[in-house]
């Protein structure tokens, strides 16, 4: 499987917020694999390339997005959690390596998040709740 340097998978399903979110990221310098709308679509895109981060909602068309993030933590990818209606607490329980940023997250601190992730700060982003 490949790795995609300076890729962000986008999982997010409604189209304005995947849009900012595109936005943002392109900004803080990286490319943008997505944005997948669906479970099935990402994982369907993690069967061939692995990016160097994910941001990921956690409530999607087909489901929640957890196939897709134990998937992530299986291959060692740092993901973010961006949603306004999970349950921190839960996610941080679930995924303790994961960051979560909740809904609205300024492009700022989400931009600075996704250095700190892929820059190998993971460990210090490790069970934030942004």
């Amino acid at each position: 499987m490949m790795r995609m340097a300076g890729t962000v998978l986008l999982v997010e399903d409604e189209l304005f917020v995947a849009l900012d979110l595109q936005d943002t990221i392109e900004n803080a310098g990286f490319s943008v694999d997505g944005p997948y709308i669906s479970v099935a679509s990402a994982m369907s895109a993690l069967g061939s390339v692995l990016p160097d981060c994910a941001i990921l909602d956690v409530r999607l068309a087909d489901g929640e997005v957890y196939p897709v993030a134990e998937a992530l933590a299986a291959a060692g990818i740092p993901f973010i959690f961006h949603s306004g209606h999970a349950d921190a607490s839960m996610l941080v329980e679930r995924f303790p390596s994961a960051v979560v940023c909740g809904k609205p997250c300024s492009p700022a601190q989400l931009r600075d998040t996704l250095k700190r992730v892929t820059e190998g700060d993971w460990d210090m982003a490790s069970a934030a709740v942004l």
